[in-house]
């Protein structure tokens, strides 16, 4: 709602726009290079997520059971993702309007709730006895706090926001408050409906990413790995579209900074961009299995963006004496600064105790 009215004020089109038209050159060129690190990220997990899905799927139509039996080659993770990459990612990222993605969103959303309601019937199917005992642990500050980047990560489409909504005929910040306060209730019901009855049905077995859980001759859960494949493929061109924009800005921004002038979205620059994003994304997922750790510092990024950018936006937006913007800006403030900061300590610590 804070960026949306921010859109309406100072006609950003983008997030890192938004920022430097209230927030100053330095804050602007600070949130690039965040987005530039965010949307990259997501990048390489989407290829990671990809190849998973489809090796547990190319295991079914192999007719393997066991995920440690052998298998043949065409069935690795490392022939599959590059595979479905160029095949199916690769001409998607070319888009120039991001509206384009809204029909591939809506799908994206019906395969979410396509997952909640197949995790909730397997659960009821399967029957499986845990003998886990899951108990609610002892109330620690410490272990909560460790999910805070989750959280941010999970609920944040903050810098997707902008430039939909600026893209938006009739907009209205009214209006999009309403789809922002359903879209989060349904968001919160999802994560909590998965959660509760994937840990019900696998106990403390239960994996992060909860389809890597089910047997590949679950029909009903092979179907969902498609969904989720799907949906995933059709995030990466967003986050291939506004990486690339943020990272053409930075250029231009730098080059503004030696008494160079370059013209923004040059053809040249955005091929080269995407070309560099692409391969370098499809590389690390190649090489990579797990992001777990790199997700969490991307969560404290997104802090940041959820948090901190806003509430300072409202806090200059206070100085023509609205106190109830200056302290709710001050609030988000410390709360992103906050959790970002706890986050990279929190995550430095583990790398150097090795209990990540």
């Amino acid at each position: 709602m804070i960026l949306a009215d921010a859109v309406d004020k100072y006609n950003g089109t983008n997030y890192q726009e938004l920022v430097g038209r209230l927030c100053g050159p330095t804050a602007k060129l600070l949130a690039q290079l965040g987005l530039i690190l965010y949307f990259f990220t997501l990048a390489c997990s989407t290829h990671i997520t990809m190849g998973d899905q489809a090796e547990k799927i190319c295991q079914l139509a192999d007719g393997i059971v066991n995920p440690e039996d052998e298998h043949h080659w065409y069935c690795n993770r490392r022939f599959l993702i590059p595979v479905f990459s160029m095949t199916l990612i690769f001409p998607l990222i070319w888009v120039r309007n991001i509206s384009t993605f809204s029909y591939v969103s809506v799908f994206s959303v019906f395969a979410v709730f396509y997952i909640v309601v197949a995790i909730i019937v397997d659960y009821y199917k399967l029957g499986l006895v845990v003998t886990d005992e899951i108990l609610m642990p002892d109330i620690d500050i410490l272990p909560i706090m460790q999910y805070l980047p989750v959280f941010t990560l999970g609920f944040q489409c903050h810098m997707t926001s902008v430039p939909l909504y600026y893209e938006l005929h009739n907009r209205s910040v009214s209006k999009y408050t309403v789809v922002i306060l359903v879209s989060n209730f349904l968001v919160l019901s999802s994560y909590v409906l998965a959660g509760v009855f994937g840990l019900m049905t696998f106990g403390l077995k239960a994996n992060p990413d909860i389809l890597l859980n089910y047997s590949s001759k679950d029909g009903l859960m092979t179907v969902a790995r498609g969904a989720i494949s799907v949906s995933v493929i059709g995030s990466y061109p967003i986050f291939a579209f506004l990486g690339r924009g943020a990272v053409d800005d930075t250029i231009v921004q730098i080059a503004e900074r030696f008494d160079r002038e370059l013209e923004r979205n040059t053809e040249r620059r955005r091929v080269g961009i995407l070309l560099v994003w692409h391969f370098l994304a499809l590389g690390i997922a190649i090489i990579t299995s797990s992001f777990r750790t790199v997700l969490q510092l991307v969560g404290s990024i997104a802090a940041l963006f959820m948090l901190f950018f806003p509430g300072y936006m409202l806090w200059i937006e206070s100085r023509i004496g609205n106190w109830g913007y200056r302290v709710s800006g001050v609030v988000l403030m410390v709360l992103g600064a906050f959790t970002f900061i706890w986050t990279i300590v929190f995550t430095l610590y583990q790398i150097a105790t090795g209990s990540t």
